[in-house]
């Protein structure tokens, strides 16, 4: 008689599976861990920053008797709502373009509907002038990003 002899067991898995697991966990909060961090950079605008216990003994008569306030205050102290309000009256501009892409297209109709064989030769200014605008807007959104989250 011939015995059969189990299976073998399956060779043990190196623990990489577990280090894997591990990595992308404390990947996932290292932004907390580092908070100037490149990846959690955008969370960190002056106003998302809580104050500190001493900033907010403070009364604003001492502030200004001290001269923490104004433009040659250090950075840390001046307030977030000033980024916040430039960056809000820099977005204007925005609305500015828009306004000035919906007279481009206002003009190509009726300038198409008054000679319609100039059709191409618009359609391509039109486009060329909404480039322009285009890039503007993108301009203006970036300078607006720089002034929220300058400190």
């Amino acid at each position: 008689l011939k015995t059969i002899d189990p299976p073998a067991a399956p060779p043990k898995q190196p623990p990489a599976n577990m280090a894997l697991l591990q990595a992308v966990r404390t990947a996932r909060f290292a932004p907390l861990l580092r908070p100037q961090a490149a990846a959690c950079r955008c969370f960190a605008a002056p106003a998302l920053q809580p104050r500190s216990s001493a900033e907010a003994k403070c009364s604003p008569a001492q502030a200004v008797s001290t001269g923490s306030l104004g433009l040659g205050a250090p950075l840390s102290k001046r307030n977030a709502g000033v980024s916040v309000l430039g960056c809000a009256i820099a977005m204007v501009a925005v609305g500015g373009c828009a306004q000035g892409i919906g007279q481009l297209f206002a003009a190509l109709v009726v300038g198409m509907a008054r000679n319609p064989s100039m059709k191409e030769d618009l359609f391509t200014y039109t486009l060329i002038g909404m480039g322009f605008l285009e890039f503007l807007a993108i301009v203006v959104i970036l300078i607006a990003g720089l002034l929220l989250y300058s400190e």
